[in-house]
């Protein structure tokens, strides 16, 4: 049991929406029209941090960008997943409960607003979060704790009150160093790594995480 939490801050792709691979996917043909070589599994290796961070790693290598090169990123996401995101069996059902009880809950993701509403409503579950926190928001992305110390201020909790569900080892780094507890959603990586990133514990699926909070 993740004891004495008082609110959850949920990540977004991989947490809320099962739309990991439609996030990582719509950077290949934005990288290969400038004439990048880059697989799937090249930029699965950023799950969990910023766009910044994909677009630092290709500079430092010599890529030069344009201004609009996130907008543009960004429509190849909505194109590639309108139509054909899901999110996860229990989920639902969960949140129900948490807002029957008044449970303080909020995203916080490393999307920008526009693609977190996009997600959330394609999946029908923008409805649950009045708080939405974006890293665009704040100086320093995941791993730093900056995003979710700017969800917790929002809730207007104590970040010790608070749990974070994560799926990415920068997310979990970052509820950690934020001095929240971490709950890790095996959807992008296995219980073994998630833990070994500091989840506390490791939800099976969503039918646990009420029973976990107590």
């Amino acid at each position: 049991m993740v004891s004495a939490v008082r609110g959850l801050i949920f990540d977004c792709d991989g947490v809320l929406v099962d739309s990991e691979k439609f996030s990582c996917g719509a950077w290949l043909p934005v990288l290969r029209r400038r004439g990048i070589e880059v697989e799937l599994s090249d930029i699965e290796a950023f799950i969990g941090q910023s766009d910044q961070a994909v677009l630092e790693h290709y500079r430092a290598r010599g890529a030069q960008f344009p201004p609009d090169i996130l907008a543009e990123r960004e429509q190849e996401y909505f194109d590639l997943a309108r139509g054909h995101l899901q999110s996860f069996v229990g989920l639902r059902e969960a949140l129900e409960e948490l807002r029957r009880r008044d449970f303080p809950v909020a995203v916080a993701s490393s999307g920008d607003l526009a693609k977190i509403r996009f997600s959330l409503e394609e999946v029908g579950l923008l409805e649950f979060f009045p708080i939405l926190c974006s890293a665009v928001e704040v100086q320093r992305g995941k791993p730093a704790p900056d995003l979710f110390l700017l969800a917790v201020r929002r809730l207007g909790l104590a970040p010790e009150a608070c749990a974070v569900v994560e799926d990415a080892v920068p997310g979990l780094q970052a509820a950690r160093a934020a001095g929240m507890k971490a709950i890790g959603f095996p959807s992008s990586h296995p219980e073994v790594v998630l833990r070994e990133a500091g989840a506390q514990a490791v939800l099976g699926s969503y039918a646990e995480l009420l029973e976990l909070l107590g």
